[in-house]
C-alpha cells in the first residue's frame, strides 16, 4: 500500500514537471539537425510504406513523388545535386 502511494506521488510529480514542458522540448528538438533528420527519416519510411511492389510506374505515390521532386528542383538549385548524392553517395560533384 505504501509503495503504491509513493509510486503515485512520484508519477504525479513527474507529470507535473514534464507534461507542461514536453511540447516545448519537442519543438526545440525538431528544429535541430538531428530532429530534422528524424522527421525526414520518418516521412521517408511512411512514403515508402505507401509504395507497394504491385504499384509500379504511374502509381499515385510515384506521381506525387516526381511532382515534389520537380518543384524542389525548380525552387532550389542545390536540390538536384543533393538527389544525385542521395542516390549515389560515392558521387562527388565537380566544383
Amino acid at each position: 500500500m505504501i509503495r503504491e502511494r509513493l509510486e503515485s506521488r512520484i508519477e504525479k510529480r513527474v507529470e507535473a514537471i514534464i507534461e507542461p514542458r514536453i511540447e516545448e522540448w519537442l519543438h526545440r528538438f525538431f528544429r535541430t539537425e538531428e530532429g530534422e533528420a528524424l522527421i525526414a527519416e520518418v516521412t521517408a519510411d511512411f512514403l515508402l510504406s505507401w509504395l507497394r511492389p504491385d504499384n509500379a510506374k504511374g502509381s499515385y505515390f510515384q506521381k506525387t513523388l516526381l511532382e515534389v521532386i520537380r518543384q524542389l528542383a525548380q525552387s532550389d538549385p542545390q536540390f538536384r545535386e543533393d538527389v544525385v548524392v542521395a542516390l549515389n553517395p560515392h558521387w562527388k560533384a565537380e566544383t
